[in-house]
């Protein structure tokens, strides 16, 4: 369904994509032995960019393959609210995003037995990576207060309080960049303590990083209280490379496989990130509009008075496909144009 909508995205705003198949994930190993073919490691790598569905179990696999292979170190996570599907969300008016550090932390997965019965795990953190992700998070929240969909307001999200070296190197390279964007409101709570605000006060809060393992769970709480995580797409990206990976942030669940039953617009959602990023690094407006677009017609179908057409997760009546059409039709009208 998401194809038919880039296609539809294609048409309206005169350009094209050139898709490149590259087989990952439980299935693949199932059928070959190797979650992630060396082939389709090679395709990404000659690719602009990639849009992923649910891969499985062999998700460490993956991660590891291109996240970290390809330093992909930038996940974006947008989560939105509207008026028509509180409830699931817990507000109307939320507007936020989460970016997580994507390349260090105890996601490095190394992890050894150092005597019988006790594995130790260990958390890789560097300056560099720090101070990377701090450049990028000023830029992004920047960007979004001169476009008018944020507050200009960057919360930066730690335990240093009981990991006094590396979360603290975390943050400081936060408040040491803070001069350089004045315009930005910098502010830090402890994940924890932010974890209850999120739920009590989801609407006053504008951009949030953390790094890779506190992000991971502020990211899907976020995207759980705008709505669930069907709702919620996300990035991968390298913006000096020029390349991302662009993917739904729920997982997979082969219990409605078939059924109709699942959410479309978190894939959707993913690919109109692709696209916005396709836009920005190659300088393309065609691309960059109908990210816009595919938005605005996400939109439209979420703040619908009648449900009928929305997914059966957020109380609607509409099977996966029904969801996709409908969206597709909104792109094609007034709704997306305005």
């Amino acid at each position: 369904m998401t194809k038919e909508i880039l296609q539809v995205a294609q048409d309206l705003c005169g350009f094209k994509l050139k898709y490149h198949l590259a087989p990952c994930g439980d299935k693949v190993k199932k059928e070959t032995g190797t979650a992630i073919p060396s082939e389709s490691i090679r395709i990404f790598g000659r690719c602009d960019a990639a849009l992923k569905g649910p891969v499985g179990d062999t998700v460490r696999d993956f991660v590891v393959a291109f996240r970290q292979n390809f330093d992909l170190y930038a996940n974006i996570r947008p989560a939105i609210s509207y008026p028509s599907i509180c409830p699931p969300a817990l507000r109307p008016d939320i507007n936020l995003v989460t970016i997580r550090e994507n390349s260090e932390g105890l996601y490095k997965s190394i992890e050894n037995e150092v005597a019988p019965g006790v594995w130790i795990s260990i958390g890789v953190y560097t300056v560099e990576a720090c101070k990377r992700i701090a450049k990028f998070s000023f830029d992004y929240t920047r960007r979004r207060l001169k476009n008018g969909s944020g507050k200009g307001q960057l919360v930066v999200a730690t335990k240093m309080n009981i990991f006094r070296k590396t979360h603290t190197m975390f943050y400081e390279a936060f408040k040491d960049m803070s001069p350089s964007f004045p315009e930005i409101e910098l502010t830090h709570f402890y994940a924890d303590a932010l974890c209850a605000h999120l739920v009590r006060r989801p609407q006053d809060f504008d951009v949030i990083v953390s790094e890779n393992l506190l992000a991971d769970l502020l990211s899907d709480l976020a995207g759980e209280i705008a709505g669930g995580l069907g709702m919620t797409a996300g990035t991968n990206i390298n913006p000096e490379k020029r390349i991302g990976l662009f993917e739904p942030t729920h997982g997979c669940a082969p219990d409605i496989v078939g059924t109709g039953k699942a959410n479309p617009i978190g894939q959707i959602r993913s690919a109109a990130l692709m696209l916005e990023f396709l836009g920005l690094v190659h300088e393309d407006s065609r691309c960059s509009e109908a990210a816009v677009r595919i938005e605005r017609a996400t939109r439209a179908l979420l703040t619908q008075r009648k449900k009928t057409k929305m997914p059966i997760e957020l109380g609607g009546k509409a099977e996966t496909d029904e969801v996709g059409r409908t969206i597709a039709s909104f792109m094609k009208s007034k709704y997306s144009a305005r």
